[in-house]
């Protein structure tokens, strides 16, 4: 009876690729819901998206067979613990692990809202500890020589010192994200400017008169137009991208002196830092930065305790007699 064992086995091939498919239809209504209802950025989504397919991956070599519901729904707290030790085993660090694990709980909880799963298991799974990072400010005095800086590279035009100029004083006025910076429009330029942040949340930064300046005169001496388009553009007239921007401060590090740790988003560390410094209250600060939590914004009072603690360490005559 060799047809009926074919015809057998092709109906499990077939049984097989009806619940994966199933999975993978689940896996792009996440994904739709991620988008639409939890209005993610492309960058959130794509990552978890990642995340998932990796951990899916791993399932598949795990068990020895193909992820399904099926397999989900069986999952041991052990499991979870195979599935970290195989990213830590092939150098992933503790941050991106926290992150793979808050990517695969997404879809499980989309799953349960759908009594596709239970969330028992994975809610019993520890979240990686991370290590105490402090945002790493760049000097008050280093970081003001260098807006004031004559020009940043000798062989640039006019106009282009004057747009990096009045994009690097506005991050350090405004703290805002260097993703928030280059997606405002000429148009919105005034002393209150409307920003979608984080999560599609709307708030106002206020430009300082220096900002404010800066950014006329950039946009009175570039030769593109901009009436209407993205405020800073390239020397081919299309919207700046955040590595090019985070590419030109790593030469301008070296030519100018700056620390090491330089970056675009050093000068919303700066910006935060420098405010907790000179006696703005957490409330406030929070605000400005568009931090949902005041825990997130707490971290700069710690940074000004190491600043502190290393002037005392400095200053101690116990210390300094050593």
């Amino acid at each position: 009876m060799p047809g009926s064992t074919n015809h057998r086995w092709r109906n499990i091939d077939l049984a097989m690729a009806e619940k994966n498919s199933n999975l993978n239809n689940l896996v792009d209504e996440w994904l739709q819901e991620l988008i639409v209802q939890r209005r993610y950025s492309a960058h959130t989504v794509g990552a978890y998206g990642r995340d998932l397919a990796n951990f899916l991956s791993f399932l598949g070599d795990h068990f020895g067979e193909t992820a399904s519901l099926e397999i989900l729904g069986q999952m041991k707290i052990s499991d979870f613990r195979s599935w970290f030790s195989r990213r830590i085993g092939n150098g992933l660090c503790p941050r991106s692990n926290v992150r793979a694990l808050s990517s695969v709980r997404s879809f499980f909880s989309y799953l349960a809202k759908g009594d596709l799963i239970e969330l028992n298991v994975i809610n019993g799974v520890k979240r990686p500890k991370l290590p105490s990072l402090l945002p790493k400010p760049v000097n008050e005095k280093t970081i003001l020589n260098f807006l004031n800086s004559a020009s940043f590279f000798d062989s640039d035009p006019e106009w282009v010192t004057d747009r990096d100029r009045a994009l690097y004083t506005l991050l350090y006025c405004t703290g805002i994200r260097i993703g928030e910076a280059l997606s405002i429009k000429t148009n919105d330029v005034a002393s209150e400017i409307k920003i979608v942040g984080k999560g599609k949340k709307d708030r106002v930064i206020i430009l300082l008169s220096t900002a404010l300046a800066r950014l006329e005169k950039y946009m009175a001496s570039c030769p593109h137009t901009l009436s209407g388009g993205y405020l800073f553009l390239g020397v081919r007239g299309k919207k700046l991208h955040h590595t090019y921007v985070d590419n030109r401060l790593q030469k301008l590090r070296l030519i100018h002196g700056l620390p090491e740790h330089t970056s675009a988003h050093a000068f919303r560390h700066s910006f935060a830092t420098h405010l907790v410094q000179n006696g703005a209250d957490l409330r406030s600060v929070q605000e400005l930065l568009g931090h949902e939590s005041l825990a997130s914004t707490q971290i700069y009072t710690d940074v000004d305790d190491y600043n502190l603690l290393k002037i005392y360490e400095k200053s101690h005559p116990l210390e300094t007699r050593r």
